[in-house]
């Protein structure tokens, strides 16, 4: 029988992802989307449904003969909590009454500040913000939604995203302005270290993970060490050779123009307590995925850039 996936959000940088890997792995995908995408959006053979994923009627509906469910939904960050929250509970509930799997991506932000020491999948979540605390508390709920046995659930983190679909302010203002010709932004230290996950491979980790769930931990977690950068500027450079960007490449943005400018831009008010990412490393190491996929190997930074930079091109 042929295996079915319902990903959540699935029009959004890594709910695409998931849909083009699992789709290729021959698996039934089935799409829900707040606002149906172009033609070209999805390979052929995707369902595509219209709907909300904090509507538990349609929950129940289109989760119905799906073995996964991947939670791929994203809001702005003003819009977290209740958004995240909510979201998440009812994918559990979804996932409980379907006996089904829930892949979830998580995230750096739980973990709080620290002091570059890399983080193994167990490393303890000691937020130190908002929206970290929200972070740890919907893993906390998926954990718990496991205890009983009606589900299992896989959590993959990496850090900051990139590659085709990804679209957000950091990554715009990097390859979006390296592709017209302008210094690329960044908030922060160019010589801080920083660490980079594409889209497709934390997806390809994610497949890799469900084909071997019955030998998974009823709540798993496993990390994508991905690009790891010893100074940001390096991704930087890299990305500005990739799009054929000369002179100056990059500039910084100082937090005291963020928080100047932070009245008039909501996304900006939210992100002010992140600062920490980019002035301190947030690192992550991935035993467990050493462990369990001593073979996965990430795509090549120039090849994963190179990708990126031609999705830009395509959606300009």
């Amino acid at each position: 029988m042929v295996s079915r996936i319902l990903v959540l959000g699935a029009a959004g940088g890594f709910g695409r992802s998931v849909v083009t890997e699992f789709a290729a792995r021959g698996w039934l995908v089935r799409g829900l989307v707040r606002r149906r995408p172009g033609p070209e959006a999805f390979p052929d053979g995707v369902e595509v449904v219209e709907g909300d994923a904090r509507d538990r009627a349609v929950l129940a509906r289109v989760v119905q003969g799906c073995e996964v469910v991947a939670l791929a939904v994203n809001y702005p960050f003003a819009q977290w909590d209740p958004g995240m929250r909510d979201a998440t509970a009812k994918a559990i509930a979804a996932c409980r009454d379907a006996g089904a799997l829930l892949l979830f991506p998580g995230s750096v932000h739980g973990f709080g500040r620290q002091t570059g020491r890399a983080l193994p999948e167990d490393a303890p979540q000691d937020a130190t913000t908002r929206k970290g605390r929200l972070r740890a508390d919907l893993e906390y709920m998926i954990r718990r939604g496991c205890d009983d046995g009606r589900m299992r659930a896989i959590i993959v983190r990496a850090g900051d995203l990139f590659g085709p679909g990804v679209r957000n302010s950091l990554v715009d203002r990097l390859f979006g302005r390296a592709l017209a010709g302008r210094p690329m932004l960044w908030p922060g230290r160019l010589s801080v270290p920083h660490q980079w996950g594409y889209g497709p491979d934390l997806a390809r980790l994610a497949g890799d993970l469900v084909a071997r769930r019955d030998t998974l931990a009823p709540c798993q977690a496993v990390h994508l060490s991905g690009h790891v950068f010893t100074r940001q500027g390096d991704f930087l450079d890299a990305i500005a050779a990739g799009a054929g960007l000369r002179g100056r490449v990059a500039r910084t943005v100082p937090w005291w123009a963020l928080r100047l400018a932070a009245p008039f831009d909501p996304t900006l008010r939210e992100m002010l307590e992140l600062d920490y990412l980019f002035e301190d490393a947030v690192i992550l190491d991935d035993p467990a995925r050493r462990r369990l996929l001593p073979g996965f190997q990430t795509t090549g930074l120039e090849a994963a850039i190179a990708a990126t930079l031609s999705d830009y091109r395509g959606h300009a």
